[in-house]
């Protein structure tokens, strides 16, 4: 269907386009029926709410949701492809399970796991459970919008890619809120769970819509704030520096912490355009996660799209994230951790793998008052 939209004209195929999408959305509606009202509100496109007060009374209220609405239930849900299973994803786990407020905690993966010691240890909470993922199986009460997520997942190599693809997936089906395997629980998620949609936003130098228009002022700008992050990612003095000029970085919604009813009619949105998008764009990085998500958002946002300010979840933005492993002489979690910090999202693809390998308990311990993210793991290990 793809090469007919790329052979018709120009404005034909703009048709075409929103002929297709309208297709998919009412497909997944379809096959979802509790979504035939709501779905009707995305379209509606209102104002999204963006929470900016820090206090947990402040999230809480404008997080409510409106009389009659199902709020995010009780499940976290993580994402694993690998035969290895390091410490540090049962860290993540661990924590959502001891502070997250979450009645389940689901490690969704690709490969059989029962070798790996750390993923044995898990076993032995209640809360916790393990599933196989079996995509075609997932993705088939979607109909035929479903077959082609099959298809699209099956294609896709890289594992970040794939998981975009299954978060939606999940999470469209069954609710709950989805946290990258990078990412620490420090706080209970309930009060944000009474929204049906929420998520974060982080720092960024190079939003998605300056990369799109390229103009050169905007990009010129762009440079300027990256080789900023750059010098505050690599000085000792870079935390305090990045303090003091936050504010100039454009903020964006990140998918690492995403929490949903289930059949939220934005979930369909985000798996109807991943179908749409040309093969090439589908392999381009970040398409299919942030960049897509950002761009449903800003465009059929609804009023129940609660998005909470970056010390939320990204209380170090990528790059600056690098600061989490330095060694210090001494370190402060409480310069780094806001009160309103609920989760942290440590941003893997960023720092060293050969270092994050070595984390496990015992380095924990020997650096947790000379590393901050050993003095953020610290509370999980046993003494």
């Amino acid at each position: 269907m793809q090469a007919i939209a790329d052979r018709m004209p120009a404005a034909n195929a703009g048709e075409f386009s929103r002929d297709r999408h309208a297709h998919d959305v009412r497909a997944a509606r379809d096959a979802c029926p509790a979504c035939h009202v709501a779905t009707h509100t995305v379209i509606a496109r209102p104002q999204t709410v963006v929470v900016d007060r820090g206090d947990e009374r402040g999230a809480r209220d404008r997080a409510a949701p409106a009389s009659g609405a199902i709020a995010t239930p009780a499940i976290a849900h993580f994402i694993w492809y690998g035969e290895r299973f390091p410490w540090l994803n049962a860290l993540a786990l661990r924590s959502a399970i001891e502070r997250g407020g979450f009645e389940r905690v689901v490690l969704h993966h690709s490969r059989p796991l029962g070798h790996a010691p750390y993923f044995r240890e898990l076993l032995q909470s209640p809360r916790f459970e393990p599933r196989p993922i079996d995509a075609p199986a997932l993705l088939a009460p979607l109909g035929e919008l479903g077959r082609r997520l099959s298809a699209l997942h099956d294609r896709l190599a890289s594992p970040a890619a794939r998981a975009n693809v299954l978060r939606a997936a999940i999470l469209a089906r069954e609710g709950g809120v989805y946290l990258d395997i990078d990412t620490v629980t420090l706080a209970s998620l309930a009060p944000l769970r009474e929204a049906a949609l929420f998520c974060g936003e982080e720092y960024v130098a190079f939003p998605s819509a300056v990369m799109r228009g390229l103009h050169p002022l905007a990009l010129a700008r762009a440079v300027g704030l990256a080789g900023l992050r750059a010098l505050c990612k690599h000085t000792p003095g870079g935390l305090r520096l990045f303090r003091r000029v936050h504010d100039r970085y454009d903020r964006a919604l990140n998918n690492a912490v995403l929490g949903a009813r289930k059949e939220h009619p934005f979930l369909l949105e985000l798996l109807a355009r991943m179908v749409q998008m040309p093969r090439a764009g589908q392999r381009r990085r970040f398409a299919l996660g942030t960049h897509l998500l950002q761009t449903v958002a800003a465009e059929r946002a609804g009023t129940d799209l609660v998005v909470h300010p970056p010390p939320v979840f990204y209380p170090l933005p990528p790059e600056i994230s690098a600061h989490w492993f330095r060694l210090r002489e001494r370190v402060e979690l409480p310069q780094v951790v806001a009160a309103e910090t609920r989760v942290v999202h440590w941003y893997a693809s960023v720092e060293n793998r050969a270092l994050c390998a070595r984390i496990d308990p015992a380095y924990v311990r020997a650096h947790a008052r000379r590393q901050l993210f050993s003095a953020l793991a610290a509370p999980f290990v046993a003494r």
